[in-house]
C-alpha cells in the first residue's frame, strides 16, 4: 500500500539562466522540476494515498515569482484537495526564513482546509487504514534559531561550540516526550535536516555550513518506527529507520549520477519504498588536449555520439594559445541537440615562478591543512572536510 508519500527537495521557483520562456520568465529547466514534483502528486491520486508530505524545500527560497506558486497550486494541491489528500508541508533551509514568524510562499496554501504548513516542530495523529500513525514533523532550524531556543529553554547563554550539543539535548527530549504522548500503531518522524553519516552528492544546494545544526541518531527513541528526511539530495538509507527521500530531480552537476524520485510509506507493514522518476541526463565530458596536435580532432572524439536533451558540460584543459586553434562552431554544432550546454577552457595545473621554476599544486593537501590549522575544535569539521574534498575532486577531475 501506498499510504503516505514523502517528496523533498523540490526547490520550485530557482533561477535557471537559459531557455527562459521571455511571457513567463521560468526557464524549461525549471519546469523539469516541477514535472517530476507533479508526477509525485499524481501517483499519490492514482494510488489514494492518505497524506502527501514535503520535507521542506516545496520553494527555492522564502519568497518565489507568482508564476511557480500558481504552477504548485494548479499541478499539486488542488488536484490533490479533490482527491481527499491531506497535505503536509515542512519549511527548509531556502524556503523558511531566520525570522519563523514571517510570511513565506509556502503561507499561500494555509488557506486549504488539507494542507497544513509546519514551521516550528509539531507532532500530530492521523487515523490511516485502521491505524493510529503519529507524526512527528520538524522542520529546518536556522543556526540563529538554535541560539534562540537554547536561551529560551534553558535561560542562559553557552559558548558557541556547545549550542549545537544543548539544542540536541532539547530537541531529543522533545521528541521522546512526544512519542510517549502520542500513543500510535505507527510514528513516523519527518524532518529536514543533515543527518550524521548521510551522503551529499550536491554541491550548491544543500549547505553544510558552521553553525548548521546536526541531527544525531541517537536523537531517535526506540518508539520511533521509521524518519524520512528531507535536505540532503541524495536518496539513501542510513539505516533500518532512518532514509532519505533524495529530490524529486537532479538539481546540479554533484547529482548527475543520482537516481531521483519520492518514497511511499506502507502503514500496515511499517515500511518504505522509492519510486524512481525520469531526470534530465547531464553529461560530464572532460578531454585535455595540451599534447595534441588536432585539439579539435581530439575534442571531438571525446564527445558521446548522443547528447540530444541532456545537460552538457564540456571541461578542456588546454595550453595557452590552443583555444585559438579549436574550431569551436564544429564543437557546437555537435552538442546543438542537447538540451543545454556549457564549455569550460582550464589552463594546465602548473605554475610558473622565480625565473622558470615549475611546481605542481596540490589543491587536496593545502584544503586538508587548512582545516587541520583553522577547524580543529570545530563541531562539524569532518562534514566540512568531506564536502570541501569532494567539491575540489569534482572540480579538479
Amino acid at each position: 500500500m501506498h499510504d503516505i508519500v514523502c517528496v523533498g527537495d523540490v526547490h520550485e521557483g530557482i533561477a535557471f539562466g537559459y531557455r527562459v520562456d521571455p511571457e513567463t520568465g521560468v526557464s524549461e529547466r525549471a519546469l523539469d522540476l516541477h514535472r517530476n514534483f507533479a508526477r509525485a502528486a499524481q501517483f499519490a491520486i492514482e494510488h489514494r494515498a492518505k497524506l502527501f508530505c514535503v520535507l521542506g524545500d516545496l520553494f527555492d527560497r522564502p519568497h518565489v515569482a507568482p508564476v511557480f506558486r500558481e504552477m504548485v497550486r494548479r499541478d499539486v494541491i488542488e488536484p490533490l484537495g479533490k482527491a481527499g489528500i491531506e497535505v503536509l508541508l515542512l519549511g527548509g533551509n531556502h524556503d523558511l526564513p531566520r525570522a519563523d514568524a514571517k510570511a513565506t510562499s509556502l503561507d499561500d496554501f494555509r488557506g486549504y482546509p488539507h494542507v497544513t504548513v509546519v514551521k516550528k516542530p509539531e507532532a500530530f495523529v492521523r487515523e490511516i487504514g485502521g491505524k493510529r500513525v503519529g507524526l512527528i514533523a520538524l522542520p529546518y532550524v536556522h543556526p540563529e534559531q538554535i541560539l534562540d531556543l537554547v536561551r529560551e529553554r534553558r535561560g542562559e547563554d553557552f559558548p558557541r561550540e556547545q549550542m549545537d550539543t544543548v539544542a540536541r539535548e532539547i530537541l531529543k527530549e522533545w521528541i521522546a516526550n512526544r512519542a510517549r504522548e502520542l500513543e500510535t500503531d505507527f510514528l513516523v518522524l519527518l524532518g529536514h535536516f543533515w543527518v550524521t553519516r548521510a551522503q551529499v552528492h550536491s554541491k550548491t544546494h544543500v549547505e553544510i555550513v558552521p553553525h548548521d545544526f546536526e541531527f544525531d541518531l541517537g536523537m531517535l527513541p526506540p518508539a520511533v518506527d521509521l524518519a524520512v528526511f528531507g535536505h540532503v539530495h541524495f536518496h539513501q538509507a542510513i539505516d533500518d529507520r532512518v532514509v532519505y527521500t533524495g529530490a524529486p530531480e537532479r538539481i546540479d552537476w554533484g547529482e548527475r549520477g543520482d537516481p531521483k524520485g519520492f518514497l511511499t510509506l506502507d502503514v500496515a507493514r511499517k515500511t518504505w519504498s522509492f519510486t524512481e522518476l525520469p531526470a534530465r541526463e547531464m553529461l560530464l565530458i572532460e578531454v585535455d588536449v595540451t599534447r595534441e596536435a588536432d585539439p579539435t580532432a581530439a575534442i571531438l572524439a571525446a564527445l558521446p555520439t548522443r547528447v540530444q536533451d541532456a545537460l552538457v558540460r564540456l571541461r578542456i584543459t588546454a595550453n595557452e594559445g590552443q583555444r585559438l586553434s579549436v574550431d569551436e562552431a564544429r564543437l557546437t554544432a555537435r552538442l546543438d541537440e542537447a538540451f543545454h550546454r556549457e564549455i569550460f577552457w582550464n589552463p594546465p595545473e602548473r605554475e610558473v615562478i622565480r625565473g622558470g621554476e615549475e611546481f605542481f599544486l596540490d589543491p587536496l593537501g593545502l584544503f586538508e591543512s587548512f582545516v587541520a590549522a583553522n577547524l580543529r575544535e570545530h563541531p562539524h569539521r569532518d562534514a566540512i572536510a568531506k564536502e570541501g574534498t569532494a567539491i575540489l575532486k569534482e572540480v579538479l577531475g
